[in-house]
């Protein structure tokens, strides 16, 4: 968190913003060919929600009780990812790269909300970060991994933020997980289970209907 605090500090006193836009127009510029190009757009669409909803949801489902206990976990840290990333854009705006930047090239449909920090970002770290230490099976924490990096890389490339938008984000997301176990293990065990319990019924019973 104090290094999330570090580079909010360089990108809003303006001491980065040169490096920052060059560094941004070289990733948005690069030519990746048509079929890596394509794979960029859709992970920089969809591969915050669209990929991680269904992640819990299947370890929900599918889970045993400890999976199921970590699947909640998980889902209250997107929570709060979005909670304080939404609040931070109010807070703190920086305008998107394609404002500033004459020569950037927008492969995605794009909004005029803040840059900073990264909010797919910061979400698909939460899931990344949360996998990395608490999943047992290595293969699928590093296959999430390397879906989180994916994106990481594809925002900058589509032309929606900056790379030290990128780099907040995971910071902050890295941030958030370390904070969030600590304070939901142990004594919430309990409440959390019970809620997981409900919103597996929920599941099987209503939209999946399984």
């Amino acid at each position: 968190m104090i290094s999330f605090v570090v580079v909010s500090g360089l990108v809003f006193s303006h001491l980065t913003q040169t490096g920052d836009a060059q560094l941004t127009l070289f990733i948005n510029q690069a030519y990746l060919g048509s079929t890596i190009s394509a794979l960029m757009v859709l992970a920089a669409e969809y591969g915050r929600e669209y990929f991680w909803i269904p992640v819990v949801a299947a370890m929900l489902i599918f889970g045993d009780r400890r999976t199921k206990f970590l699947a909640m976990e998980l889902a209250i840290l997107f929570l709060v990812g979005i909670a304080l990333g939404e609040t931070l854009k109010i807070v703190a705006y920086r305008a998107r790269p394609f404002v500033g930047i004459e020569a950037i090239t927008t492969r995605v449909p794009t909004d005029l909300d803040s840059s900073f920090p990264s909010g797919h970002v910061l979400i698909v770290t939460i899931g990344a970060a949360f996998s990395l230490l608490k999943f047992r099976k290595r293969v699928v924490s590093l296959l999430l991994s390397l879906e989180a990096a994916i994106v990481c890389y594809s925002r900058v490339y589509v032309g929606v933020h900056y790379p030290l938008d990128v780099v907040a984000g995971v910071l902050l997301g890295i941030g958030i997980v370390g904070i969030g176990l600590a304070l939901l293990e142990g004594s919430m065990e309990a409440p959390i289970m019970k809620i997981s319990s409900q919103v597996t019924g929920w599941l099987k019973e209503g939209p999946l209907k399984l």
